[in-house]
């Protein structure tokens, strides 16, 4: 399976393509239309892109699921949920149990 290099920007509640189409190039400014994992396992591999990326990395790479981009997809901390249709969530904090009752 092809997928993307992995790209350093941050997902700072930034609603905007992480695309870049020469690894020297500044990432996109666009604004993303989609949220696109290329691997959800072992580690996720994910990326926001604009329609014209999308388009253009389809034809190279191969995904593992995607969904329209919304300003949750942007945020820190987010999680994937899979189902139909897949959409990011808040994801509890690593450690974070319940706590039993008897």
């Amino acid at each position: 399976m092809r997928t993307p290099p992995r790209d350093p920007r941050p997902y700072d509640g930034e609603l905007r393509c992480h695309a870049r189409t020469w690894p020297m190039d500044p990432a996109c400014p666009d604004t993303a239309t989609w949220h696109v994992a290329w691997l959800l396992a072992p580690s996720g591999h994910f990326s926001l892109v604009c329609n014209e990326h999308m388009d253009g990395l389809t034809g190279v790479y191969n995904y593992v699921d995607r969904h329209p981009a919304e300003i949750m997809c942007a945020m820190p901390g987010t999680g994937w949920l899979s189902g139909q249709p897949s959409r990011c969530v808040i994801a509890p904090p690593i450690g974070h149990h319940e706590r039993m009752t008897p």
